[in-house]
């Protein structure tokens, strides 16, 4: 996986479906999805120049995570 911690709580699908059709998954996960959106603005802000891509690939998933448990509070 390159490095990046897969979470235990993946949030469960980003766009769920009743019927999962020939291929029979439910898609990319929300955690996949917010790290998706979190890596766009970091790119939009900081850019690529210069910068270790794991390094910001590490860094989404860890910004997923914390959007992961913040859903998760009452």
């Amino acid at each position: 996986n390159g490095g990046i911690q897969v979470s235990a709580n993946d949030g469960g699908p980003a766009f769920p479906v009743t019927d999962l059709g020939v291929h029979g998954h439910g898609g990319m996960s929300l955690r996949d999805w917010f790290a998706g959106k979190a890596l766009v603005g970091e790119i939009m802000y900081q850019g690529l120049e210069g910068r270790e891509t794991a390094h910001i690939a590490g860094m989404v998933y860890e910004m997923a995570d914390a959007m992961l448990a913040a859903r998760a509070k009452p």
